[in-house]
């Protein structure tokens, strides 16, 4: 598993390495899975290739924004921005807020954007047919 709550202002997300093995999210593997979970406050992205699968998930969620467009294509499940970002407050740009939250923006092809604040953000990478 790898945490990345506090990665540096805009840097890339989308790709790197869990547990020293690579992954890129925007060119090997497609998001096939979003699941909020409203009692816990959790979103899970699940994406897969032929052989892995990487999930992310998001901790003590607030989502901003969730613009699905509901027809697909193949390009559809491709992220194509995963970063930590701002967020303006009373005329000011902030990083974090009061409460501990970081804010995160991704974005799949063919416009479709998620902006959320969360406490804590994982990715686990494993074989697609394991736990």
């Amino acid at each position: 598993m790898k945490d990345v709550t506090q990665t540096p202002l805009f840097e890339c997300i989308m790709s790197g390495e869990i547990d020293d093995t690579p992954y890129d999210l925007h060119n090997d593997y497609q998001c096939i899975k979003i699941q909020l979970d409203a009692a816990e406050k959790k979103l899970q992205l699940r994406f897969t290739n032929d052989d892995y699968k990487v999930i992310v998930e998001f901790y003590q969620v607030t989502i901003t924004n969730f613009t699905i467009h509901p027809e697909k294509t193949a390009e559809s499940g491709t992220l194509e921005h995963f970063y930590r970002g701002r967020f303006e407050f009373n005329n000011n740009l902030h990083e974090i807020t009061a409460l501990g939250e970081y804010y995160y923006y991704l974005a799949l092809m063919e416009r479709d954007v998620i902006e959320l604040f969360g406490k804590r953000v994982t990715l686990s990478k494993s074989r697609l047919n394991s736990g």
